[in-house]
């Protein structure tokens, strides 16, 4: 059974502790180091390369948020944010954790916790197979289109594919895509630039460095200042697009109509 590579980190003893006695109890779980503040995590997600972090968010010289934007992106562990101040909640989420355990929190609700943080990790896993296969799919049909026309997602134990033409926009969120159809969306694991370079352009628009439009699915675009356009999609969402997009949008707006 693989286990999964965990850290703590918590300026608190007593909290320390406590984690670490929660995690004995899951067999899947493996403690591999605690730490009081953010430089010695650092320096043990660098040594241990973990899977997971629980991780407070008030500590002296370095708080949770400030270290998670020293992170690797690539091979970021998952993160479980436990604290005492909700007010971090919104923030925690934006950084794209797996969770936000409030204390004082029960052990149910620590477990359930931690359910959540595998069922990203299977997703997470499941979707670095997908990106194998689909790289394979890709040489294979390279000599016949240099742009994919589908994607297959595994969900819940089960494929299906996702026809590009079906996709209303894509959003970034975190190291996955969000693939939004009319009705439902999908995670994929894939880069936004990635995601961009094996797009047909003359079907699909980047307006932001979050979101990429499909240009059949726009109703109708305007400008609305600032040097930003508002895109009004066929499922009724509105998307803004990013002013530093604003001359490659007009370019495209002036040579069709999206």
């Amino acid at each position: 059974m693989k286990h999964i590579r965990t850290i703590i980190v918590d300026d608190e003893p007593m909290a320390r502790a406590r984690l670490g006695r929660l995690l004995q109890q899951d067999a899947e779980l493996e403690l591999v180091a605690e730490c009081r503040n953010g430089k010695e995590a650092l320096e043990a997600i660098s040594k241990h390369r973990p899977d997971l972090l629980l991780l407070d968010v008030e500590m002296p010289e370095m708080s949770g948020f400030e270290m998670v934007q020293k992170l690797p992106k690539e091979k970021a562990p998952f993160i479980i944010f436990v604290t005492a101040h909700d007010q971090y909640a919104l923030k925690a989420f934006d950084v794209n954790a797996v969770d936000f355990l409030l204390k004082p929190y029960d052990d149910e609700r620590f477990s359930a916790s931690l359910q959540k943080a595998k069922r990203f990790m299977a997703m997470n896993e499941n979707s670095r197979l997908t990106d194998k296969l689909l790289g394979l799919m890709r040489e294979h049909m390279h000599a016949q289109s240099e742009y994919t026309e589908m994607f297959l997602i595994r969900e819940k134990g089960r494929e299906h594919k996702v026809h590009v033409d079906d996709v209303v926009y894509f959003r970034a969120e975190g190291n996955y895509l969000s693939l939004q159809q009319a009705q439902r969306h999908h995670l994929y694991r894939m880069t936004m630039n990635a995601l961009e370079s094996v797009l047909d352009p003359e079907r699909f628009l980047r307006i932001h460095r979050s979101y990429i439009v499909n240009k059949v699915h726009v109703k109708n675009t305007r400008y609305s200042g600032n040097n930003e356009f508002i895109f009004t999609m066929d499922n009724g969402e509105r998307i803004v697009s990013g002013r530093s997009y604003k001359d490659a949008i007009a370019k495209v707006l002036a040579e069709q109509e999206v």
